[in-house]
Parts: C-alpha cells; structure tokens; sequence
C-alpha cells in the first residue's frame, strides 16, 4: 500500500469523496489534527473536544454529496483551504456548540431509529469498535438506545438533556461509530 503522505490532494479528496475509510481517517484525524488543536485552543477556548469537532467538520463537508469540498480549486493547499473553511465555520458555531456540545444539530436535521435489528454478527463489531470510541457519553448513547433498546425519553431524562438534544447525541455518536468501524456504506442514511 502506498504511504499516505504521498497522496496528493485530489487523490485524498478522491479518497474521501467516494467514502475510503482510511483516506477519511488520515485527512481528519491525522492531517488535520494541528488544525484541531488550534481550533480547541484558539475558537473554544479548551471547552470542546477534538472528535465533536471533526464529526461537526466531516458532517459540514459532507453535506449536498460533497458539495462544500468538491468546491476546492486546487490553488492552494488543502490543509490550508480546509484550515480557512473549519475557523470559519466553527467561529460561526461556537456560541451553540460551547453553551451545549449536545445543543442543536448544526447540519440540519437527522432521524435515525433507535431500534434497528442487529445480526450477531454486527452487534460484535460494534461492541468492538465501541470499546475504541473516547467519547463515554457517545458510547453510552448507543449502548443504551441501540443495544439495550432503552427508551429515548427515558435516557433523555437520565442524562438531564431534551429528546431532541438525545436525539442530536447519537446523531454524531453514530457518525463516529460508523467513521470507526470503516464500513462505506453506512456513512449516508
């Protein structure tokens, strides 16, 4: 396999446009992570996470099938287009994503079902790939809605937040188990 730092930047824009999971998880996890860290330093002021924010970027760009990052014309680098486009985005969301990392939804809205029918097969690898998530409340989320089929409200009540903030918890809880578990065809609803 080809070193990933040799890719150029139409091939990881290639990479992530047609859902490679590791291209998608070296650009936001790896080659982007200064970036993150100045955005936690420098926009949030340390009051939010690394991985809120790259499921908040990878959800932003993904949008309209890619429409935001298809828009990069090559003239510079990247990094450097995806650094102006995160600051700008996440100094536009700071207010929402400081007062509440579970306040509304930034993208729209999403309605998963919170009783989908697991294969045995699937419920250990999720169990698997949710033992590597970092987020606990993320974690916590699928566990008990999707694995342990609690009710919404009453998880809601329990974690002291709204349905609809629930409801936006397991939103991005979801996108990370699926960007962990690497599987293509669950990156879109």
């Amino acid at each position: 396999m080809k070193d990933l730092e040799q890719y150029t930047d139409e091939q990881i824009i290639n990479g992530i446009v047609n859902n490679d999971h590791s291209m998608i998880e070296y650009f936001f996890f790896k080659k982007c992570k200064s970036l993150f860290a100045y955005i936690i330093q420098s926009v949030f002021d340390y009051q939010i996470d690394e991985n809120t924010l790259i499921s908040e970027l990878y959800i932003y760009l993904q949008a309209n099938d890619w429409h935001k990052i298809k828009q990069f014309d090559y003239r510079s680098k990247l990094t450097t287009w995806t650094s102006v486009v995160a600051v700008r985005y996440f100094q536009k969301k700071r207010e929402i994503l400081i007062e509440s990392e579970t306040s509304q939804a930034l993208n729209g809205k999403t309605d998963y079902g919170f009783n989908p029918n697991f294969c045995i097969e699937r419920r250990i690898d999720i169990c698997d790939a949710l033992s590597k998530m970092q987020n606990i409340r993320y974690r916590q989320v699928i566990e008990m809605l999707d694995l342990q089929e609690m009710r919404p409200d009453l998880l809601a009540e329990q974690m002291n937040v709204t349905v609809d903030n629930l409801y936006n918890i397991h939103r991005r809880a979801l996108l990370q188990l699926r960007m962990l578990m690497g599987r293509k065809e669950d990156y879109y609803d």
